[in-house]
């Protein structure tokens, strides 16, 4: 008798996770269904076994729900205007063509601006981000021959040996 109360205790205590019914329908079938069968009532499932399936239809909507068509692709004309720098649909020296019959003006005296000079160099805009020049220390890199590249502050680049480099200040 006790073995009897321990068997169903069992079970009762096995089936606490999950539940007597989902214990049941996996552990056991019913004579003549297929073990092996997918479980499942969904619409797909309904249609496989056989069974009628109705489902509403998808109806349109009003108005269009589509975008416009897309913009024209650009002319080689207003590419090669966009890179010479003019606004599209603007005039430049490409829109004043010679006409059919003209005649070209060669006049030399109209004196050509000279071009503009680059300035030999930039200013430091580090100070406009919080760098100092007194925080600025040497990079020291090792390489794998024994040697050591130094990167100094002012961008000067050197090499030396690993053993006379200074030691690194943080």
């Amino acid at each position: 008798m006790m073995r009897k109360v321990m068997l169903l205790g069992g079970c009762l205590m096995i089936t606490g996770c999950s539940g007597f019914g989902k214990f049941v329908s996996d552990t056991a079938t019913l004579p003549g269904a297929n073990p092996n069968a997918p479980l499942g009532s969904d619409l797909n499932m309904r249609r496989v076994k056989g069974y009628g399936a109705s489902e509403a239809p998808i109806l349109t909507q009003g108005g269009n729900v589509w975008p416009g068509p897309p913009s024209p692709m650009p002319t080689l004309e207003d590419v090669e205007k966009d890179r010479i720098g003019t606004a599209l649909g603007a005039t430049s020296s490409a829109d004043e063509m010679l006409p059919d019959g003209g005649e070209i003006n060669l006049d030399t005296s109209r004196k050509v601006a000279p071009s503009a000079k680059l300035p030999d160099a930039e200013s430091d805009a580090a100070s406009k981000f919080g760098a100092k020049r007194s925080n600025a220390s040497a990079i020291q890199i090792p390489n794998g021959d024994g040697t050591v590249t130094i990167i100094r502050p002012d961008g000067s680049v050197y090499t030396i040996k690993a053993s006379a480099a200074p030691a690194a200040t943080h």
